[in-house]
């Protein structure tokens, strides 16, 4: 497994790279973000971790790049920010989970585990529905080839009941699986996703996910 550290603080971008070598990981590092941005072009890695709290970095040049480059890498946020607002900017912008400085370095591990663990449980690389393509590996849908833009939780939405067709979910386990690392912040609403839902109805089709009983979802 292979992990880009991308951290301008030495001691802290070593103490990681330290302490994930020893966990068995292969790691690199950058001190900026135009030199990650630089490595991601040649090189795979199975995780990012990247600071975004650098001076003169922009982390949402860098993760929109990223992901208009077709690659689905987990991306850690390191942050000394706790507001909320900022946390939910990060995770519209597609990273995939964060951690407040200061932190231990164990809990760094298990985010690293729980994500990769996330990522290998992806069964199917394409699901074709009609004239929807939906990639899984690059989180994006098309209609007739043509790419609809999503926000992140909208597609998470869309994926979670895209892998689990013909079954119904209700608004719990949706809520559960799509705003997971926010499960401990944020009282979650049934508001929340049926706001979600409406604008990828209007996106994509308003039969594209139909409501059973006013409390279950379901792509067929």
């Amino acid at each position: 497994m292979k992990i880009l550290i991308v951290e301008d603080n030495p001691k802290l971008r070593e103490n990681i790279f330290k302490f994930l070598k020893i966990s068995g990981f292969i790691a690199e590092t950058s001190s900026n973000w135009l030199q990650a941005l630089e490595k991601t072009i040649w090189n795979n890695y199975d995780i990012i971790i990247l600071d975004i709290n650098m001076p003169f970095s922009n982390w949402k040049e860098f993760t929109k790049r990223f992901r208009n480059s077709w690659k689905n890498t987990p991306i850690i946020a390191l942050t000394s920010n706790s507001m909320l607002d900022d946390k939910l900017e990060m995770f519209n912008l597609w990273v995939d989970d964060y951690m407040t400085k200061p932190f231990e370095l164990k809990e760094l591990l298990a985010r690293i585990n729980s994500l990769l663990k996330r990522k290998q449980t992806i069964i199917e690389e394409r699901i074709i529905i009609k004239n929807i393509e939906i990639h899984i590996s690059k989180h994006k849908v098309f209609i007739n080839w043509n790419e609809i833009e999503l926000w992140n939780k909208e597609y998470l939405i869309i994926e979670f009941l895209a892998t689990n067709k013909w079954y119904p979910k209700n608004k719990t386990q949706i809520l559960e699986a799509v705003w997971w690392e926010l499960e401990e912040n944020l009282e979650l609403s049934s508001t929340t996703l049926e706001a979600h839902i409406s604008t990828i109805r209007k996106k994509i089709s308003k039969d594209f996910i139909k409501t059973i009983k006013w409390v279950w979802y379901i792509i067929e």
